[in-house]
């Protein structure tokens, strides 16, 4: 049995997001593939089309949402709650 990790991390430059996000899964091998066509019919059933058609290439967080709902996030008291002390 092998494992596949797959490992993503979104606005670490910490200008364009309000949020740092660091995400992991362990994937099972025979389960890779299923899940992979999973995910792409749930960006299908969900936007409407798949996103690397949208875009060609990976979809960005700041193309699908506009700059003033990145700024009403930073600027709201949940966002504030779970920000890390002294930050």
């Amino acid at each position: 049995m092998i494992w596949t990790l797959f490992i993503d991390e979104s606005g670490q430059d910490q200008r364009h997001s309000p949020y740092e996000v660091l995400a992991g899964i362990a994937v099972e091998d025979c389960k890779v593939w299923p899940l992979i066509r999973d995910l792409s019919d749930a960006q299908q059933h969900i936007f409407g089309m798949r996103l690397f058609e949208a875009y060609g290439r990976e979809a960005k967080p700041q193309k699908l949402l506009d700059h003033k709902t990145y700024t009403r996030a930073s600027q709201s008291a949940i966002h504030g709650a779970l920000r890390p002390p002294g930050r």
